[in-house]
């Protein structure tokens, strides 16, 4: 479809192109013509009043000479116009096409993405889906079903309920920074306060695994849509935790430079191999080693929901990772 669309829009690019430089070849013929026609009689001119003013006058030249020289002269200007049109089709061809391309480039990503997105969701809510409705048709069919196992049967299906809403929502948030990451609402805040308060709501977390959470925060503030970054802070935090064995540390520090803020999130935990390091913050990637082996659930949205808070804040985002040494997040963000 984009191939055929990419022809199309050459063409149309093209035609466009041609039909201006054609119109324009016109008139430079038709100016330069008339130009060589006038030169052509002030000569004869010039020299017909030689002949008749002069004792010993210059033959003038025949009319018949002077018209053919007229048309040799429109013939070369006709030839060179014809080369220049042709040299001006191939190179405004090539251009074409690239601009077309160009043009479609982002378009072509965009639907690429989109399919993309439904088809990664309909697999991942398909899994839960199924999982739910057979737990619930094997349960019904039980004729020796008692209240205990009821019970646990609603128990599973809310749990499987609550990830399916977990899911949705994730989904539901990529596709919202997707298209309306500009409607941010960038206000000057604290630094200081925007990681006390994501380290305050993940420290429950944490203290389940017996985890500390060492933070140092630098002086001043970050203009920013404060919500966002705490759920950015949220995510990364949540996943150092995950991945990190109980009774360790984790280091979430900041620091200033120029232009920007750089935090930092540091764990000590099972890390991430360099195979699976370019694709973590792709969506719905799972990584095959280690961390997929871990008990810790998830999508694989939060890194690619994380990485779209970055970007529409105009920062940049990257990771460091040894296997059994533990894994860094680095965020850069401007003032």
């Amino acid at each position: 479809m984009f191939k055929q669309a990419r022809l199309k829009l050459t063409a149309w690019y093209l035609l466009i192109i041609m039909v201006i430089s054609f119109s324009f070849s016109a008139l430079i013929y038709q100016i330069s013509s008339l130009e060589i026609i006038h030169f052509a009689d002030s000569q004869r001119n010039r020299m017909e009043r030689q002949f008749y003013s002069s004792e010993n006058p210059p033959s003038p030249p025949p009319k018949v000479l002077v018209d053919d020289l007229i048309s040799e002269s429109q013939k070369n200007l006709l030839n060179n116009l014809i080369i220049i049109n042709s040299v001006i089709l191939i190179i405004s061809g090539s251009l074409a096409y690239f601009l077309a391309g160009r043009t479609l480039s982002p378009i072509q990503k965009m639907h690429e993405d989109q399919k993309r997105f439904i088809s990664d969701a309909s697999h991942e809510l398909k899994t839960p889906i199924t999982a739910l409705k057979t737990m619930l048709e094997v349960s019904l069919r039980d004729p020796n079903l008692d209240l205990t196992e009821s019970k646990k049967v609603l128990t599973d299906s809310i749990s499987a309920t609550n990830q399916l809403k977990t899911l949705t929502d994730s989904l539901l948030e990529l596709n919202h920074l997707n298209n309306n990451g500009s409607s941010f609402k960038l206000e000057p805040i604290s630094i200081k306060n925007l990681m006390t308060e994501s380290v305050k709501k993940i420290k429950p977390q944490a203290e389940v695994k017996k985890i500390t959470i060492k933070f140092n925060p630098t002086k001043g503030k970050i203009n920013v849509d404060g919500q966002k970054i705490e759920e950015l802070f949220l995510i990364l935090l949540d996943n150092a935790i995950k991945y990190s064995p109980d009774s360790s540390q984790i280091i979430f520090n900041s620091f200033k430079t120029k232009k920007n803020v750089v935090f930092k999130i540091i764990d000590k935990g099972i890390g991430i191999s360099d195979k699976d390091l370019p694709h973590i913050f792709d969506r719905f990637y799972r990584a095959d080693n280690a961390r997929t082996k871990n008990s810790a659930s998830g999508y694989g949205l939060g890194l690619s929901i994380a990485q779209k808070i970055v970007e529409q804040h105009h920062g940049s985002i990257g990771v460091q990772s040894i296997i059994k040494q533990g894994t860094t997040f680095k965020i850069i963000l401007p003032l």
